[in-house]
Formats: C-alpha cells, structure tokens, sequence
C-alpha cells in the first residue's frame, strides 16, 4: 500500500515537473487563454511551414527530375533559376507580409497564401515548358508561401515572449519535417508509372490542403490583456504607448526607422544576406553531387531527407540552447561549423562520409535558419516583431536567390570544388559579421546576446 502511495506520489511529481518544464519553455502562466491558444499558434505555424518551406526544400529532388525529364534539354544553372526565383519571392515579400501582419492581422494574408500555394502546385501539374515553371513554380509558388509562411512565424512571436528562440526553433523544425517527407513521398510517387508526374503534384496539392485549413482557422493575433504577468504582454502595452504618441501612422513610421536605424539591426540584416550566398547550395545540389559521385539513385534522392532530418534537430536543440547561452552566441557558433562542414563537401567518397557530412551540415544550417527569426525578434519591440523578422528575411532575398543559380554555373565549368569554396566562404563571411553585430550589442564577450 505505501508502495503504491509513494509510486502515485512520484509519478504525480514527474508530470507535475513535466508541465512547468513545459510552462517555463514557453514562458506563460496563464494557462486557461494564453496556453491554449499559444499552442495553436505553434501547431499552425508548423503546419504552414511543413507545407511551404519544407517543399521548397525538397526542390533536390526536382532538380536531378527535371534534368532528365520535361528539361532535359536545359543545363542545371538554368532548371535552378525555378528555385531561385520562388525562393527570392519567398523572402523578398516577407518585408511587406511582417509589417501587414503588424497592421491588419494574419487572416487574409493567410487564406489568400494558401489558396494560392495549392493552386500554383495544381499549375506545375501541367507544365511543360521551362517558362511556365518559372512562373507557377518560380513566381506565383513564391509570391503565394510569402504571404502565409511569415505572418504565422511572426504570429508565435507575438504569443511567445520568453524562451521566443525555442518556440521559433520547434515552428521551424516543421520546415525540415517536411524537407524530409517531401523528398521520399515525391520520389516514391515519381517512380511510380500508373502516377507520373501530374498527379504527383496534384497528389502534394491535396495533401497541403487539410495542413493550410488548420492554420488559417487558428491564424489569430493574440488581444493584449489589461494585466499579465509571466508573458510580457503588459510590456507590450507599456512599449505601444511610447511608440504612438502622435497617432497610429505616424508611431508606426517613428518605431519603423528607430528600428531600421539601429547599428545591430543593420549588421544582422549585413551578415544574413552574405550567409545566403551559400547556405542553400548543398540542400539543391547534394542529390546531383552524390549520383555523379557513383552512388546509388535512392541514396542520392535520401540524401536531400538526411540534411532536413537533422536541420530538424537543428532547429530545436540549438533554439532551446540559445535562451540560456545568447541567440546571436549560438547563432554564430552555427555559422562558423555550417561553413566550415561545406568546405569539406568533396572530401565525402563514401556512403557512411555522405550520410555523416549531410547530417552535420543538416544540424548546422538548421541552427542558422531559427535563430536568425530569434535574433532578429530579440532586436525588435513587441509592436515590430512582424517588421523585424521580415525585413531580416527580406534582406536575403537577393543572395538567396543568386545563390542556386550561381552554384550551378560553378559546377557546370569549375565541378564541386568550386561550388564547395564558394558556399564555405559565404558562411565564414557571414558569421564573422554576426561576431561584428553581437560586438555592437553589447562588447562583453560573456554576455548573453
């Protein structure tokens, strides 16, 4: 009977400690509005970020596809401008989908991202031509992710006010969830002859529907309640009336460039257009790289599932790391090791080297892409959380969009090699301007930044 007793006790203690373990990562305690409708905000953002971040990072697959198939007849410089173009639409619009959210809220954005995403993939079913690619694939697949995919990221910012870089890191392990599905499932479906290639994509399509329908029905920005005390929402309301004393237009325009003003800001914006030079070359070109290397087929296409497998951990672990340690300090730190891996992309010969090079360089540029939401919400105030983290992704649009293309010229006259240096340097560069951007915050090399 005490046996019993003490066995309750104990395991009554345990979920008790589980649930504040819980409380403390998310860091709010009120658990009957906030919690509840926090976690929908998560669960919704990663739905959305499964389906439309997590397919562009499968694009490896329809890189080595397309080149044997509907364009073959084009080098693969040119097959990666469909990329380049939906990932540059995919940042470039993020500036005015995160100061819209700031404006008018997340539904109309979301509903029309979505209804969008769908249809540009229903599109791509029946394209034949490299133009028409580009456009549903490239253009309208682009302009339609960047409405959806950054108001639900910046609406988990907005909810999440402590442990923000562990909340970000598990709606951006969704994103590598879907890196990791996505390949297989089109694979298998590709190679599959009573599908082929049209119902393949419908088949995508379907699959993203119920996903979007989920997120648009929980897209709501949380309402600021009149006394919080955990959750930094009363912060809010004290921040909002400093920033707008003459009127709405005109605090939004004096917080936009006290923002836009900030030497951190700038630097951070500075160094993560000089990492998207090279980060997306090995999740577009690791396929090819091992099938010329002599690898088998199914390797090759899993290979694109290994590095979104661990940028899935990527994500998580160093955004929970990040709230003790400093954002930009973890941030950095992944910088450095993702750019370092990629110089070391043509010394893997081997299955197990593949399989142990694209898992490490998976986890590294997995902490890239959460913390750089973390660091850029870290800079913001809470009335600019939407603004912060879209002109931090806006500023990459342009290096994120030369980079595939770039990567593809260089292996078409110069090999790997070439495309291996140019990605490393990139990241090195870039994660010695985040060290410059973490000085300008605050010069004490012990600090948590």
């Amino acid at each position: 009977m005490t046996a019993d007793m003490s066995a309750e006790t104990a395991s009554s203690e345990y979920t008790y400690g589980f649930s504040l373990n819980l409380l403390h990562i998310f860091g709010t305690d009120n658990l009957i509005t906030l919690r509840p409708r926090a976690w929908l905000a998560i669960f919704g953002a990663f739905a959305c970020l499964f389906s439309t971040v997590g397919f562009l990072n499968s694009f490896g697959i329809f890189q080595e596809y397309y080149a044997t198939a509907q364009l073959s007849q084009s080098p693969q410089s040119t097959i990666a401008w469909i990329a380049a173009v939906s990932i540059f639409f995919l940042f470039g619009i993020s500036v005015v989908s995160g100061a819209m959210l700031d404006m008018f809220g997340p539904k109309l954005m979301s509903y029309l991202g979505s209804v969008g995403t769908v249809f540009a993939i229903m599109m791509t079913s029946l394209c034949q031509e490299f133009y028409q690619f580009l456009l549903a694939q490239g253009v309208l697949l682009g302009i339609s992710m960047a409405l959806v995919t950054w108001p639900m990221l910046a609406l988990v910012g907005q909810y999440i006010k402590r442990k923000r870089a562990a909340a970000m890191g598990i709606v951006l392990a969704g994103s590598s969830l879907g890196g990791v599905i996505w390949p297989v499932a089109i694979d298998r479906l590709l190679k599959n002859p009573r599908i082929g290639f049209p119902w393949t994509m419908r088949i995508v399509g379907f699959i993203m529907i119920p996903c979007f329908l989920f997120s648009c029905v929980v897209a709501r920005s949380p309402t600021a309640p009149t006394r919080t005390v955990e959750c930094g929402l009363s912060q809010q309301t004290e921040d909002e009336k400093d920033e707008a004393p003459q009127g709405k237009a005109n605090g939004l325009k004096t917080v936009a460039l006290r923002l836009f003003r900030q030497s951190s800001f700038q630097l951070l914006c500075l160094a993560m257009f000089m990492i998207y030079f090279g980060m997306f070359s090995p999740f577009f070109y690791t396929t090819s790289y091992a099938v010329q290397e002599g690898f088998s087929t199914s390797l090759s296409f899993y290979t694109v599932s290994i590095v979104n497998g661990a940028s899935f951990f990527g994500r998580i672990l160093p955004g929970i790391v990040a709230d003790k340690y400093g954002k930009l300090n973890c941030c950095i730190l992944a910088t450095l090791s993702a750019g370092i891996i990629a110089l070391c992309w043509t010394k893997v010969t081997s299955v197990a080297g593949l399989v142990i090079w694209s898992a490490a360089y998976g986890f590294a540029s997995g902490g890239i892409l959460s913390l750089q939401q973390a660091c850029a919400a870290q800079i913001a105030t809470p009335s600019t959380i939407g603004l912060a983290i879209g002109s931090v992704s806006g500023s990459t649009a342009l290096s994120a969009m030369a980079s595939v293309p770039i990567g593809g010229a260089l292996v078409e006259k110069y090999g790997y090699l070439a495309m291996s240096v140019y990605s490393g340097v990139s990241l090195l560069l870039g994660g010695i301007l985040l060290i410059v951007a973490r000085l300008a915050q605050n010069r004490n090399l012990y600090a948590v930044v």
